[in-house]
Formats: structure tokens, sequence, C-alpha cells
């Protein structure tokens, strides 16, 4: 029964229910317009294999093992990406305004500190909210116990590029010169491209909180539409990497 249960409920949530829809009208126009049916059944399949786990994995999988986290990781400053703000009124933990990308990242960077002491520059703006992200990180980390004169916030930036050329001057003015570098794995090839072009020297990657693993796809849901939603993520870094690395000129 569970299994029947995952199986309805990937078919009756959307996009699921959407390839029910499509496939459903590619049989009603079966006979009256050949070209509509095929048409609805090419895109049913598209949602389909879209949305599933084994086609996002395999679209994540090259750019988060592109470079594997560093077991010692060396450097004299580690430098975060924000991944999101989800704000909010007065939360309990500073954590709860964080979207999901920026809290993994935070936590991450926060073991990583334990583990060196070294100065953090936190790097995230405010495109889209009212605070920068950068702020809400560095207030969640000042929680769990870094000290706030440990913390660099760079609070201008509205996309990689601007992390990375804003975190350059940060890091060229206090004297850092080996960056320790913490993004999302899938987001790491792009970010280490715009790091490098911007003028850094060594870049030590760092990457953390990855989404498409390494375990085999034995299990029927993730053949199912919906188990796997970051194929848009994933085609959005290859589109950023095809830009920058090919047509973008500073």
């Amino acid at each position: 029964m569970f299994l029947i249960k995952k199986i309805i409920e990937a078919f009756v949530l959307p996009p699921g229910c959407f390839v029910v829809l499509l496939a459903g009208l590619a049989f009603y126009l079966r006979k009256s317009s050949r070209r509509g049916a095929l048409a609805c059944a090419a895109l049913a399949a598209l949602v389909w294999v879209g949305t599933a786990r084994v086609f996002s994995d395999a679209l994540l999988h090259p750019l988060e093992y592109a470079y594997p986290a560093a077991v010692k990781p060396q450097g004299d400053v580690i430098v975060m990406l924000c991944g999101g703000f989800r704000g909010g009124g007065n939360p309990f933990s500073a954590s709860e305004r964080l979207a999901p990308g920026t809290l993994e990242r935070a936590a991450a960077v926060f073991k990583l500190y334990k583990n060196t002491g070294l100065h953090l520059v936190i790097s995230g703006g405010a495109p889209f909210s009212a605070e920068p992200e950068a702020e809400a990180a560095a207030a969640y980390l000042e929680e769990l116990g870094v000290p706030a004169d440990r913390i660099i916030p760079e609070k201008a930036s509205r996309d990689t590029y601007e992390n990375a050329a804003f975190t350059f001057r940060i890091c060229r003015e206090r004297g850092f010169k080996r960056v320790i570098l913490v993004t999302s794995a899938y987001h790491m090839p792009r970010a280490v491209l715009l790091f490098k072009k911007t003028g850094f020297g060594p870049v030590t990657p760092f990457p953390v909180a990855y989404r498409s693993g390494r375990r085999e796809h034995n299990y029927l849901v993730d053949y199912l539409p919906g188990s796997g939603l970051e194929s848009r993520t994933a085609i959005n870094e290859y589109l950023g990497l095809l830009y920058y690395r090919f047509f973008w000129r500073q």
C-alpha cells in the first residue's frame, strides 16, 4: 500500500497531474488531430522525464563532483556565497530567516570555522529582499557562537559575478590571498570559474549540500514525475557556465 500511495500521489499532485492531463488530451485528440495528439504526448513525456529524479541527478552529478571537497582545506580566509533569503517576522532562531541553500552553507561554514578559526567573508546582497542575505547569515553564525569581529559581510552583490568581484576587493584590502570557497556543490564550477576570472589566485573549493548523491536508482519513486525538481537548477548552472566561459567579457 505504501508504494501504491506514492504512485497515486505522484500523478495527483503537480507536476504529475499535468502528465495525466496531457496524456488524456492526447488520447482524446488521437482521431481528430494526429499532430495535436503527438504534441500533447511529447509534452507529457517531457514533463515526466524532466521532473524525475533519475534525470535531475544525471544533470547535477557532473556539476557536483567537478571539485571534491578538501579533507583539510588550506587558506587564510573562508568565503561563503549565500543562496537565498526567506525573511519572516520575529523568529525564534536566526536560521528561520535563511533559505535552505544559505542555511546549508552556513552550517558547513560554522563547522569549518570551528576547525580553522579563520575569518569569514559572507557574500550576498538583497536582490529580491529587504535585507541583505549576508546580514541574515551573519546573524545566524553569531547565534551559533562565531564572534562578530571574525565575520565580514559583503552586502552589495546580486549574482555570482558580483560575489566574486566584491569579495576580491575585500580580500585585497585585508591581505587575504588564499581563499577557501564554500557554496553548494552544484554551484561550485561556476563560482570557481568566476573567482578565477576576477583575479583570485589559489581558490580551494569546499562544496557542500550535495543533491544528486552517489546511490543507484533502485527505487520506483525515482522514476516518477515530481521526484526530482532540481533539473531547472542544473540547467541554470550549465547556461551560466556557457555564458561566462564563452561569451562574457569584463
